[in-house]
């Protein structure tokens, strides 16, 4: 049995509107870009609706789509800009409030409920609850850190990724995109020493 790559999926969907290559992409990619957005985003129910947006914009934009690219490239792209679109709308609905809005957007696309981070097996409660502990404080330091290093920093460190696929997905040098994960990664540490948190992850 042969197995698309997700390229030939994408052409499939284009070419054809096959559904079916449409609902296979989502599956493949639901938890590492659902990780990635809940990451970027620090909460549950945002990265939700966010995941399916970005599969809502991948198909409405799907004939734009750049056969040059790999579509995991195009796909992390179109998620780090909702992200950083949603972040701009809260800081605007916090400088200025807004009336409740009834556009609610409505999407088709299923959505499985997932455990972002699975405890390992065999681990005591108590040790669970330690790592636990220590991982949502590096999460909230994270989350402080600029948007721009902080979208290369989640894309590196925990998506994985490496430079060169980073510095396409944001559309910027290779070279920025190593600066800027250095500077993440000092900025970090300094966080981790002004919060106390050396002795806790020795």
């Amino acid at each position: 049995m042969n197995i698309c790559s997700d390229e030939q999926l994408m052409s499939s969907l284009i070419k054809e509107g096959d559904m079916k290559a449409f609902e296979e992409l989502i599956t493949r990619y639901e938890q590492s870009l659902f990780n990635f957005i809940y990451r970027y985003m620090g909460d549950f129910h945002t990265a939700q609706d966010l995941f399916q947006e970005t599969f809502y914009l991948i198909f409405k934009n799907r004939k734009s789509f750049n056969s040059d690219l790999r579509f995991s490239t195009w796909a992390y792209r179109i998620a780090t800009n909702a992200c950083i679109d949603e972040l701009r709308k809260k800081t605007r609905e916090l400088e200025v409030p807004l009336e409740e809005n009834n556009l609610a957007h409505e999407s088709s696309l299923r959505f499985k409920d997932r455990e972002v981070n699975p405890n390992p097996m065999g681990s005591s409660l108590e040790e669970r609850l330690i790592k636990k502990d220590i991982e949502e404080k590096i999460k909230d330091l994270v989350n402080s850190l600029p948007e721009k290093l902080k979208a290369v920093f989640i894309l590196s460190e925990y998506q994985e990724l490496p430079c060169r696929e980073i510095a396409k997905i944001l559309e910027i040098p290779l070279g920025t995109v190593k600066s800027r994960l250095h500077h993440g990664f000092k900025q970090l540490v300094e966080l981790i020493k002004k919060k106390g948190l050396i002795n806790e992850l020795q």
